[in-house]
């Protein structure tokens, strides 16, 4: 059910009439149609038997839509039928009259008693298995006629539990103060007689008057948020992301169909990389309250991604619950646009309603909000987990910095020395956004074919062994790295030893890989492992660790971005373990890298609409912003960016090809102008 809110313009002490009008999805109508009527083996109605096997009549699959002929009110729905017109002989059947084909009725919706949506149908088109204007014998016809028209005349859809979970969220949104005057409002709802049919569904209009709504109370210009008011902001949006997250799981768990399961993942980390915007960017007195816009829009996308799986028909036994899930938050969130008239606001009551409309049986509080790793999450969207050093991370009870922690180990293996740098490339200043990414895709092992050109020969069959030799090469490397912090007299050995983790991360991702590349070729292995160590720069300035007083603590931005490769924790809480992003050099840089190969893959399938050859340098950039600005942000870089996103976007490029020429970074100017 869209529903899409209107007021009538009233001043704001006066009552308002507000008008709602639902738009009843055609999909959800075909659901509630068959499992009434639809309810024989096989998914058929039963229409007319006769006296032997050999008569019958019966219909399937079921489809509503919007008539093109008869009308702003008429609908059509056609379903297949068959038709069975014979004498029994023995086990056969001599069939005078043997039609299969699709019958056509055309139909005006209307209110009946009860807030009762039904149709009137009347008029009756038959067509063949092609689509094909047909006839059937006069018989049949009749038979058809007497036998479906009146089952579909018969047939009504409900509308009182929509309006009774409308009245439940209104009331447990609505402020203490005004709960009479609502209550008032909803004993006076009533349906507008005029329906209209929609492409999407029959549009019809419920009416209610709300009397005496106060105006709501307008912040003075200027005032800063209460310490109270940032800690219920935060609580907000922190239910939002459990709610959604729970959705999602739901959601995808329930229907296995990957183009669904892509889009729902997109739709959270895009909804997460917003949020943290929003949660650094409380909402100002006087503009739109971004919670309202994160919910509005991150909705809509949850509401076309279900809608396109349900027109699919990938969504199965479960597509009335999901349909009326996704009916009862339209309302919902339309409602809401309404607060200035209503003075009402999505509450954390009304998200848990919500969840049991979608999961009636699931346990447990759906706002549950925590960091810890989700098994279930991971296993659905095929995170896989990243290598781990051989260190024990810190216990959350030890203060992260405590000098009481390990020493570094002595160095079991010593590499060879990097050349001499042919110059040193400056780190720009400037501001620099969230990373957040997109969606897992699978990558292929082409990716890889020229990654060994980048190493030394001893550093080549490091990534040429097995899986089991490449850990145990990646623990080596993070064991001398262990919380080491660079400084003047390490500086060598450290930026050595970074760039090899980085190196052999990037190379053991891609040795993981095992499907197609598609749209990469093997070129973009060498492209993939520049990008890693170019983003490292980028983000952290290939740091893990920092000195905070005389302590040792792991690198985080204002905005909860973590380690080497800044992953945000609150865009991928539940994918990782978070402690690990701190504490592990080798896990973080094995996470940053996980997740650049998928983005580089995505950024890949947006390329030919722009590089009809493609470009390596190109892909990287797309690749970056995805990182850096999430989902929506991979061609960013082609637009017209406002300067600070312009000069994030610059500053990778340059450093991108300085990797690419050679160029070794200088840790330590970079990270006296690392700016986080």
């Amino acid at each position: 059910m869209a529903s899409v809110i209107a007021v009538a313009p009233a001043a704001a002490a006066r009552a308002a009439q507000v008008r709602i009008p639902m738009t009843i999805d055609y999909i959800t109508l075909r659901e509630a149609l068959k499992r009434k009527l639809y309810t024989a083996p096989g998914g058929r109605a039963e229409l007319w038997n006769g006296l032997n096997d050999c008569q019958f009549l019966y219909a399937e699959n079921p489809e509503f839509s919007r008539a093109t002929a008869g009308g702003a009110a008429t609908v059509q729905l056609e379903t297949a039928n068959s038709l069975g017109l014979g004498v029994a002989m023995g086990s056969q059947c001599l069939n005078a009259v043997q039609w299969s084909g699709i019958v056509q009725a055309l139909g005006v919706p209307y209110i009946a008693p009860g807030l009762q949506l039904k149709f009137h149908f009347t008029d009756l088109n038959v067509f063949d298995s092609a689509h094909q204007k047909t006839e059937v014998v006069s018989q049949g016809f009749d038979l058809i006629k007497g036998d479906l028209i009146p089952r579909l005349n018969d047939f009504s859809y409900d509308l009182n539990p929509a309006v009774q979970q409308l009245a439940a969220m209104i009331t447990d949104s609505i402020p203490a103060d005004a709960a009479d005057r609502f209550r008032t409002a909803i004993a006076s709802l009533t349906a507008d007689p005029n329906i209209v049919a929609l492409d999407d569904g029959v549009r019809i209009t419920l009416v209610m008057t709300v009397p005496d709504t106060p105006a709501p109370a307008i912040p003075a210009a200027g005032a800063s948020p209460t310490p109270a008011e940032l800690k219920a902001f935060q609580d907000t949006l922190d239910q939002w992301d459990a709610f959604l997250s729970f959705s999602i799981k739901h959601l995808g768990g329930a229907v296995g169909d990957q183009q669904f399961r892509d889009q729902l993942l997109q739709i959270l980390l895009d909804s997460r990389y917003r949020l943290v915007q929003t949660l650094n960017n409380p909402s100002a007195a006087t503009g739109p309250d971004p919670v309202r816009l994160l919910f509005l829009d991150e909705w809509t996308q949850l509401h076309d991604a279900v809608r396109a799986a349900a027109r699919r028909g990938m969504l199965g036994a479960h597509a009335l619950e999901f349909m009326s899930f996704i009916s009862a938050g339209d309302a919902l969130f339309a409602l809401d646009q309404a607060a200035p008239a209503l003075g009402m606001r999505i509450s954390a009551a009304d998200l848990r309603r919500l969840a049991h409309i979608m999961a009636p049986s699931a346990t447990g509080d759906p706002l549950q909000f925590n960091y810890r790793e989700d098994p279930d999450m991971k296993k659905l969207f095929s995170v896989p987990e990243p290598p781990r050093s051989r260190h024990p991370i810190e216990e959350e009870s030890i203060p992260p910095s405590d000098s009481s922690a390990p020493a570094r180990p002595p160095n079991p293996n010593p590499s060879p020395k990097l050349g001499p740098s042919a110059r040193l490339f400056p780190f720009p200043r400037g501001t620099r956004l969230l990373p957040t990414f997109r969606s897992p895709f699978p990558l292929g092992k082409g990716l890889g074919v020229r990654l060994l050109d980048l190493f030394s020969p001893c550093e080549a069959d490091a990534a040429e062994d097995s899986g089991g030799l490449q850990i145990t090469r990646l623990q080596d490397v993070a064991d001398r790295l262990y919380r080491l912090v660079i400084n003047d007299e390490n500086a060598d050995d450290y930026r050595h030893d970074m760039g090899l983790l980085l190196n052999l991360s990037a190379a053991y991702q891609l040795s993981q890989i095992a499907s197609g590349l598609n749209a990469l070729d093997t070129d973009n292995g060498r492209t993939y492992v520049t990008l890693v160590l170019a983003t490292a720069w980028q983000e952290s300035c290939w740091r893990q660790f920092v000195m905070d007083g005389d302590r040792v603590r792991w690198l985080e931005s204002a905005t909860g971005d973590i380690g080497v490769m800044q992953v945000n924790k609150h865009v991928w809480r539940g994918f990782y373990d978070i402690d690990r992003l701190k504490w592990d050099v080798l896990y973080n840089a094995g996470a940053g890298c996980e997740i650049l190969a998928r983005i580089m893959q995505f950024a890949a399938i947006s390329q030919p609409k722009y590089d009809p050859v493609l470009i390596s340098s190109h892909l990287a950039r797309s690749a970056y912003a995805g990182y850096n600005g999430g989902p929506g942000a991979c061609n960013r870089w082609r637009r017209r960016e406002p300067p600070a996103l312009k000069q994030i976007d610059s500053s990778f490029l340059d450093k991108y090809d300085a990797v690419e020429n050679g160029t070794q970074i200088d840790i330590l100017s970079c990270s006296r102008s690392w700016n986080h």
